[in-house]
């Protein structure tokens, strides 16, 4: 298996530019036990295996060709199999700031599935010249900006009818998880699409059951809102989305590993 790679570069201070710290290929599965954030913005390409990119609220699917984007203090974790491996940029610099804004990429807006096309041009920049990997890196994350604004900016004119679908009723679900009325059902009546249709798209493009992925973003927030002090089990239950507070604890140990209770006992 190739080992890891981490190029890094040399320190400039123009702010108003973009100062790229390190190119990194990443082979070693990553497997964090809670949310983490760092102090600065990356941009990574998945370049086999499979994840999922978990942040506050949302869980997206990763496989080869995705790329996707963490900010800093902005908590999230990757939860993958033995045989994924990604590169990744990290950066910072006012220009880089610009750049994100103009294309819309943000904390809800950091995920950019089908991106192989860019792949050789991330791969080739590990073979460049160690003296050059301050402009190679800084090539490489402006080649992806302009790769992903080329497709935000056709993104509507050209999305197909089902990914507009697909989209909406996630959207939905995102804006909506902490309500205990949530449901399939519940969805079907308030977007007027079929109960199956919506479950077997959900399913088609997440690779993860519509119950599962709600579920998955309830406790995510439940162990938010538990690392911001709240203890009572009841409370963070139907803060989270559940009206019965055994179900929610079943379903909190059954992903974490922990009850409610001594996930609480832990950090307090």
């Amino acid at each position: 298996m190739i080992e890891n790679i981490c190029c890094f570069i040399p320190y400039h201070k123009d702010y108003q530019s973009i100062h790229t710290i390190n190119l990194v290929l990443e082979t070693k599965p990553q497997i964090y036990n809670s949310f983490k954030a760092e102090a600065v913005y990356k941009v990574h390409y998945v370049c086999g295996g499979s994840a999922f990119l978990h942040t506050l609220g949302t869980v997206h699917p990763l496989s080869a060709g995705d790329v996707f984007f963490t900010f800093p203090g902005t908590p999230f974790y990757i939860e993958s199999k033995t045989d994924f491996s990604y590169m990744y940029i990290s950066f910072l610099g006012a220009r880089a700031n610009m750049i994100m804004e103009k294309l819309k990429i943000s904390n809800s807006n950091c995920y950019f599935p089908e991106c192989s096309e860019i792949f050789e041009f991330w791969k080739n920049a590990f073979n460049t010249n160690k003296e050059l990997t301050d402009l190679i890196s800084e090539s490489v994350l402006l080649y992806t900006f302009s790769y992903i604004g080329n497709r935000v900016l056709t993104f509507d004119e050209n999305m197909h009818k089902t990914e507009k679908t697909f989209l909406i009723i996630k959207k939905y679900i995102d804006d909506n998880f902490t309500s205990c009325d949530l449901s399939l059902n519940c969805i079907s009546k308030e977007l007027l699409y079929n109960p199956k249709y919506i479950s077997g798209l959900f399913k088609k493009k997440m690779n993860i059951g519509l119950v599962e992925y709600i579920n998955t973003i309830r406790i995510q927030y439940a162990c938010t809102l538990i690392n911001q002090g709240f203890t009572s089990v009841k409370e963070i239950a139907a803060l989270s989305g559940y009206r019965d507070a055994l179900y929610f604890s079943k379903v909190f140990k059954n992903k974490m590993g922990v009850s409610p209770k001594q996930y609480v006992s832990s950090l307090h």
